[in-house]
């Protein structure tokens, strides 16, 4: 008999394999990525439509109404995954779903979607540096998903399955400060 575990594996497979088959008809596997990005962050950051979304008392019309109202500039393929999602009550899976369809997209495109975050925006010449060196030790494409944190001061930090590489400014001065509050301050002997 099926626990709930393997039945919510199922699901998230069945989700991930669907959507990734619309968004590959739809020329959108990376544009369809961001936006799913973009419902789990909305989700995640609202415990109100967290609520409604997993209340077994709504009805299902409701909920599938209010994701099209919530979600209007989403492509329509992901519109109807997290509609179906919220219709069975598996909003809770939508993270699941998301990794899974980011590893799915990459392995249907031969490339790694890499997470960089930098002070600024990049711009055009150092977005290719860093995709061309990428590329080179990861031995396939590259696709940034890039975010601007102006609290690291400078440097860059990159992550990709689940290795973190973090030349942030922050980060050194932090590691500096660590260093410099272990060394002796003199004059007593």
């Amino acid at each position: 008999m099926p626990t709930n575990r393997m039945l919510d594996k199922q699901s998230v497979a069945t989700y991930v394999a669907c959507l990734l088959e619309a968004a590959k008809g739809a020329d959108r596997v990376f544009s369809d990525l961001e936006d799913l990005r973009t419902v789990r962050k909305a989700v995640n950051g609202s415990s109100q439509m967290r609520e409604f979304l997993q209340n077994g008392s709504v009805p299902a019309k409701n909920k599938v109404a209010f994701v099209r109202d919530a979600f209007g500039g989403i492509a329509p393929e992901v519109i109807s995954t997290v509609s179906v999602m919220a219709e069975r009550g598996d909003v809770r899976l939508l993270g699941r779903v998301t990794e899974g369809y980011e590893a799915a997209a990459e392995a249907a495109t031969n490339s790694v979607v890499v997470d960089v975050i930098t002070a600024v925006p990049l711009d055009d010449h150092l977005r290719e540096v860093i995709k061309t060196k990428l590329a080179a030790d990861l031995g396939s494409d590259v696709r940034l998903n890039e975010s601007v944190d102006r609290s690291i001061l400078g440097g860059i930090i990159m992550s990709a399955h689940g290795k973190r590489m973090d030349a942030s400014v922050k980060t050194q001065l932090s590691h500096a400060r660590a260093v410099l509050s272990n060394v002796p301050s003199g004059g007593d002997k």
